[in-house]
């Protein structure tokens, strides 16, 4: 049966660089829609009676600049078939042939795709890579552009690996090298060099080999292409993977003998320190420090997880995968369908879904006092004495408060108790006299 519409991939433009297959269907079209691109050399079909130029309907200004043209295309179809052809292959980067495709598989409308040589195939020959041994991340500089005005709230969105090569087709213009500068400088280092290229595998190929931090000061083009190679094992440190794995090697039998050492219970203390300094960061304003115990506290989370799973009870996946699901369940009003017009709507969402996991999921319970078991004692006097308050018969001068605070914890210094323990269970035991004597009455 023959398609209501067929879509021909022409591959880099010359006649003698499309299959026979694409130039029989040409040969045979009633009417044929072109969409052009920019430097390609499609003369040879424009000149044509039975030609239309899909650009004519182009709208840079509507939601989806394709619309108008494919209602158009589908439209002539419904009539008589009709080709639709695409420089290069049309399952490439192409908005225009997913709209038509989505569309006709809705309507019901056949189709054929008829493959071409695409920009990809021509980039391999040209840089002698193979994507496939290579592991070659592919991705658009036009959607690297459209992430711009999400900046700075674009962490995320581009998944990109220091440790493989990229290959970012569709450069068109200085937007889009701006934008894929952007985002290179999230993984990989200013001085990192790129190689631009252009028109790849024609007669007008060129080439120019630049760095991430300087790709502004490029231009762009309607077949310009980059390359980035990947970076060594250890030098990718801009990636969370790769402190994963350093850690890894760490813990290895040919690793770090302090490293290989520590356990979950050895690392604990270190985990608070770090807290404290991070917070002692943030006090000071000072985001450069900030920056740094971050990143201290990172490491440990990473040694803490790398722990778990050589001892089988979890991965840092699993991690990332209990937080990301977590956050998401705790967010409907972001992620969902419920509503929260300020924050107090928002706490209330927060306690029903909480309220529902401990039901499904019931956790260890904490502390009689109702805190967490390791909380530092004046932590925990501060927030029980507030729901549980003590009758004070005279108020001291700070001065004396000081005095008496530092007399009372010399005290149990002195006699070799631990004063955090002697607080937390003083707290415990007051907690209960009090329940206890709610209960009576």
């Amino acid at each position: 049966m023959t398609a209501a519409i067929t879509i021909v991939g022409l591959g880099p433009g010359p006649v003698d660089l499309r299959t026979v297959r694409a130039q029989q269907a040409l040969e045979t079209a009633e009417h044929i829609f072109v969409r052009g691109h920019g430097d390609v050399d499609l003369s040879d079909l424009l000149s044509r009676p039975n030609v239309t130029n899909v650009r004519d309907f182009h709208d840079i200004n509507a939601t989806n600049r394709w619309h108008r043209a494919a209602e158009v295309i589908i439209a002539s179809a419904r009539v008589s078939p009709v080709v639709l052809t695409i420089p290069g292959h049309p399952r490439f980067g192409e908005g225009l042939v997913d709209l038509v495709l989505a569309q006709c598989e809705e309507l019901g409308i056949t189709t054929e795709v008829i493959d071409g040589i695409s920009a990809t195939d021509m980039l391999a020959s040209a840089l002698n890579i193979d994507p496939i041994h290579h592991r070659v991340q592919l991705i658009a500089g036009w959607a690297l552009r459209r992430m711009t005005p999400e900046a700075p709230f674009d962490g995320g969105l581009v998944n990109l690996s220091p440790h493989l090569p990229v290959l970012i087709t569709h450069v068109y213009d200085h937007e889009a090298l701006t934008a894929t500068q952007q985002q290179l400088l999230r993984i990989f280092p200013a001085d990192h060099p790129v190689e631009m290229i252009s028109s790849a595998g024609l007669d007008a190929e060129s080439r120019l080999t630049t760095t991430v931090g300087e790709l502004p000061s490029q231009s762009g083009g309607w077949l310009l292409a980059l390359y980035v190679p990947a970076l060594g094992e250890l030098i990718a440190t801009r990636a969370a993977n790769s402190l994963q794995h350093i850690m890894a090697r760490l813990r290895r039998e040919d690793g770090c003998p302090w490293d290989r050492k520590q356990t979950n219970a050895s690392l604990a203390p270190t985990l608070v320190d770090e807290v404290y300094e991070i917070i002692d960061a943030i006090n000071a304003g000072d985001d450069a420090n900030l920056c740094e115990e971050l990143g201290d506290l990172l490491m440990l989370i990473m040694m803490h997880a790398q722990i778990a799973e050589e001892r089988g009870a979890f991965t840092l996946e699993d991690v990332y995968h209990g937080i990301v699901t977590k956050i998401v369940r705790r967010h409907p009003h972001v992620f969902g369908d419920d509503a929260a017009a300020n924050a107090e709507e928002v706490v209330g969402l927060w306690q029903r879904v909480k309220a529902e996991e401990k039901k499904a999921n019931p956790k260890p319970e904490k502390a009689s006092d109702g805190q967490p078991h390791s909380m530092p004692a004046l932590d925990r006097a501060a927030r029980v004495l507030k729901k549980h308050p003590i009758e004070i018969t005279e108020v001291s001068s700070g001065d004396e408060r000081q005095r008496a605070l530092l007399d009372a914890v010399a005290a149990i210094v002195a006699v070799g108790d631990d004063p955090n323990k002697v607080l937390k269970s003083a707290l415990i035991d007051h907690v209960n006299v009090g329940n206890a004597a709610d209960e009576e009455r």
